[in-house]
């Protein structure tokens, strides 16, 4: 029998005229849906239009078919459109998509959505820069496969915002009913948007249908076999084509053949119905045409390659088999040919009726997945070295072949990413717990190793396809799984959703649970990021415990997360002993690997920052070596600069201002791409705002009040652009832990600013940013800001004269965050230090001495740091004595002094200036002016 060719396109010639008729002549047409059950002819119809409008003048992509695996979102498909478009259009696409993604759990969401809205534009360009001069036409098939089935709507909209912009260009999408009619109705007039359903054939349509097949073919059904396939078909291309190419191919079932037409339908019912027996005989060729399409009915698409590996064949044979596959009616190319896929309809029914038949217990299909997953496993392994071999031709050639090289590695890693979705798909459907084992493997190294995300999630919605086959620890394993992801998210309501989801589980958990501590774990670092420290001490205490007793090597990161909660709470002996709890632990192990070297340098620089806000500058410099010198001999040059930031803000708070800014230049020269560094770029950027705002101030022993102090405006100004550098980094990368901090400092430095310039306009910017600090503080739990832009409310307005909300400021802070006071002494202290400037520029110096005498020993125990120091603070306390008579002096220095008889070094205090206003009494008497 000679090579039967892809049986053409007949029927539904209306369908046809229409569609060309409008592409031709409606200039605001944007999108054309077509809609119709599986086996309809939509796909047909597609192969049609792509013919007959090239041949009218009317630019036509190739199909893109939808029913591949890699359709996860809009973006996926607008790959695959800017692949038809030009070659640099698809390379920039492709590698500023994978910034997106990389991007997308980096940045914070309003940034990601610039990001996103900026690429599509890009793609919106080039479709009207490539119509300019001819009309296009996207053809796309199987558009309910389009995205996950929790995001279509999103998807949807998001296509639908793209067609709007287009010029001179129209969508063709076909498609089984989907929300996307519903989508694009919201979106489009009808002018924009035409629907179409395809309908089953009437029965005169099946006549002419089948008389122009035989006419195409060259043959004749014969009459009795053409009336059986016209009753039996219901109206369904489909099913005519199963007849016809059967018939065409010699292979015509013998019931069909030799039964009457009045007998047939009770076999049928005994059967399934037509379309089981039709699909049933796919699997009486008994050839290797057979055993592809059972294949590709699970595991698709696949080229010549694949077919070889996969149905154990030569690469001769697999070559001619991908080839003749193709004259099937229900064998579809895809991929620009390059591959090959079933039919959905055919692929649904083969699974709804023969697999079942055939391999009722799954052994014959765990099998193929079996064989399919060590297979794509050894893709996947092989694509690593291809990648780094690119890598390092990408570090070496200049800027225009490395753009080259960059797209070629980003395709290496689409592959590769599309491997391990069938690798680890296989593996659980092979064997569904131990391929759980293999996919928590692979999918927790991309998740704490590469970061990628919107990758990681794509492979979790895999393994929860198989949950139901999954073990109960299995199930809580992977639900833990999910939770770190979260922790790695910027969503505040996810995160509380997910702790209470977790708390329900934890209840659950007998005492013995292998898991308990890993939940306790989790619930830690997720409360710990709503700055809830209290419960994440709480749990993280918990799991020390369960590790103590069962998983010894976990002990040194759990304590020091344990230590990290004592410090975050103030509570420093505690959280020194937990840091090193963790580091006699890690030293029991006589060759530590590089994660536990991680952990120990963590500990070291905890140690360092703890022992530096407890001036204990020469243990927290040795502990700072120590770290950098253990991140070194595992070349982390981030957590290096961790640790030169770290160090840099106690230098600041110490006001070694030269010191502190040497490790925050290195630290910054460390980090070589914004995306990837973001997070210490943000904090390095705001300790050095920090740094150049405190050492701008010019000292004058004369100053009396904060108001009269002068500062260095070429320093204010670098200190306002690194914390608004800081904040723009925060705010496009998510970095919400980050912004009340930022927000609060911004709005000081921009406030000295206008002050000392006369500049009402930074003084207000200063409010709304501090506002905004107070706001986010309170919306994140950060109770340190919180407290601190309170404070910083009463100091903008003693600076601006406004004294009559002070008061309400201090009774809000009492009585809001009394709570915290033993844990924020600084600000505590320094809000009734300016209720006492308030009474002493009010000429009240008994109230303002009695706010004085309450407010300097809480900055006292807490030592302040730049303007707001212990010292800074005695000094202006001084200048204020001095300008008061003598007697009143003496008496408001006796009444400090007895308040603070348990202060030793502020008893000393009022002595010094006890013996300096006697001095004073031999000299002329000063009054306050």
């Amino acid at each position: 029998m000679p090579e039967l060719d892809k049986l053409e396109f007949v029927g539904r010639e209306e369908h046809l005229n229409r569609i060309i008729s409008l592409v031709q002549q409606t200039n605001k047409l944007r999108v054309i849906l077509v809609e119709g059950r599986g086996g309809i002819g939509k796909t047909w119809l597609l192969r049609a239009l792509q013919s007959r409008l090239n041949r009218v003048q009317v630019g036509t992509t190739e199909i893109i078919d939808c029913d591949i695996p890699v359709f996860n979102d809009a973006e996926d498909l607008y790959t695959q459109i800017a692949k038809q478009l030009y070659d640099s259009t698809y390379q920039k696409w492709l590698l500023e998509l994978r910034q997106l993604r990389e991007d997308e759990n980096c940045i914070s969401q309003t940034a990601y959505k610039q990001e996103r809205r900026q690429l599509e534009k890009f793609l919106v360009d080039e479709i009207n820069r490539k119509s300019n001069q001819q009309k296009l036409v996207f053809l796309i098939d199987t558009v309910e496969k389009l995205g996950q089935p929790e995001a279509r709507e999103e998807v949807w909209q998001h296509v639908g915002d793209l067609c709007h912009q287009l010029d001179n260009a129209v969508f063709i999408l076909a498609g089984r009913p989907s929300i996307a009619r519903q989508i694009l109705e919201k979106s489009f007039n009808k002018e924009e948007l035409i629907y179409l359903e395809l309908n089953e054939f009437t029965r005169e349509d099946v006549q002419t249908y089948i008389a122009s097949k035989e006419e195409q073919l060259h043959f004749t059904l014969g009459q009795e076999l053409a009336q059986k396939l016209i009753v039996l078909s219901g109206g369904s291309p489909i099913m005519i084509e199963f007849g016809v190419e059967y018939a065409y191919r010699e292979v015509i079932p013998d019931w069909l053949e030799s039964e009457d037409i009045e007998t047939i339908p009770g076999r049928l019912e005994k059967t399934g119905g037509f379309e089981a027996e039709m699909v049933r005989h796919i699997t009486q060729l008994r050839t290797s045409m057979d055993r592809l399409t059972l294949l590709l009915s699970r595991i698709y698409p696949l080229d010549s390659s694949d077919i070889a590996n996969l149905l154990e064949i030569s690469p001769e044979d697999a070559h001619r088999l991908f080839i003749d596959a193709q004259t099937y009616f229900f064998i579809k190319p895809v991929v620009g040919g390059s591959q090959i896929s079933l039919h959905d309809i055919v692929r649904d029914l083969v699974e709804k009726y023969v697999w079942t038949d055939i391999d009722p217990d799954l052994e014959w299909r765990k099998r193929d997945s079996r064989i399919a997953a060590e297979y794509f496993k050894q893709k996947d392994y092989k694509l690593g070295p291809q990648k780094s071999v690119l890598n390092i031709q990408d570090s070496s050639d200049n800027s225009q072949k490395s753009t080259s090289i960059e797209f070629l590695i980003e395709e290496v890693k689409q592959l590769r990413e599309f491997n391990t979705t069938r690798w680890l798909w296989n593996a659980l459907y092979a064997d569904a717990i131990a391929g759980f084992e293999t996919w928590y493997e692979v999918t927790n190294t991309i998740r704490t190793q590469a970061k990628k995300f919107s990758f990681v999630n794509q492979l979790l919605a895999i393994a929860k396809q198989f949950e139901t086959e999954l073990t109960p620890d299995k199930k809580l394993k992977m639900i833990i799984f999910e939770s770190r992801i979260v922790h790695a998210l910027k969503d505040k309501k996810t995160t509380e959703n997910e702790v209470r989801k977790l708390e329900g589980i934890l209840s659950e958990q007998s005492a013995n649970s292998t898991h308990k501590a890993d939940i306790c774990n989790v619930l830690g670092m997720l409360n710990a990021k709503l700055h809830l420290y209290d419960e994440a001490l709480k749990y993280q205490q918990e799991c020390l415990l369960l590790v103590q007793r069962n998983k010894l090597s976990a002990i040194p990161g759990v304590a020091n997360q344990v230590g990290y909660l004592y410090r975050q709470l103030n509570n420093f002996e505690e959280a020194e002993k937990y840091y090193k709890l963790g580091w006699d632990a890690a030293m029991e192990v006589d060759t530590p690997n590089k994660g536990l070297t991680q952990v120990m340098a963590s500990i070291q620089n905890n140690l360092g920052f703890l022992y530096g806000q407890q001036k204990n500058y020469v243990k927290a410099e040795q502990c700072f070596k120590a770290a950098i010198d253990m991140w070194s001999s595992v070349e982390s040059e981030r957590e290096i600069a961790d640790a030169e930031i770290a160090s840099a803000s106690i230098w600041v708070d110490d006001g070694n201002y030269v010191k502190a800014k040497q490790l925050l230049e290195r630290a910054l020269s460390r980090c070589d791409n914004e995306e990837n560094d973001n997070r210490i770029l943000c904090r390095a950027y705001f300790q050095l705002g920090l740094n150049q705002w405190f050492s701008a101030e010019i000292p004058n022993e004369d100053v009396w009040d904060v108001t009269q102090v002068k500062w260095d405006l070429n320093l204010l100004s670098q200190a306002q652009d690194a914390l608004e550098k800081s904040l723009k980094l925060a705010e496009k990368y998510g970095r919400e832990e980050e912004l009340p901090g930022i927000l609060h400092q911004a709005a000081s430095v921009y406030w000295l600013l206008g002050f000392q310039e006369g500049d009402r306009s930074l003084c207000e910017q200063a409010l709304k940013l501090n506002d905004r600090s107070y706001h986010t503080s309170l919306e994140y739990n950060d109770m340190r800001y919180a407290i601190d832009s309170l404070v910083g409310k009463a100091e903008f307005d003693y600076y601006a004269k406004a004294y009559e909300h002070i008061c309400d400021y201090a009774r809000e802070l009492s009585d809001r965050f009394r709570s915290y006071e033993n844990i924020h002494t600084l600000y505590f202290g320094r809000i009734l230090r300016i209720e006492g400037d308030v009474a002493f520029q009010q000429a009240n110096y008994d109230f303002a001495f009695s706010k004085y005498a309450q407010g300097i020993p809480k900055i006292f125990q807490h030592g302040g740091f730049g303007p707001y120091s212990i010292q800074h603070e005695l000094n202006l306390l001084q200048k204020k004595i001095e300008r008061l008579p003598i007697e009143l002096s003496k008496t408001l220095l006796q009444q400090l002094k007895s308040q603070w008889q348990d202060r030793k070094a502020l008893k000393e205090w009022c002595d010094q200036q006890m013996f300096l206003t006697r001095i004073r009494a031999t000299k002329q008497p000063s009054s306050h002016a």
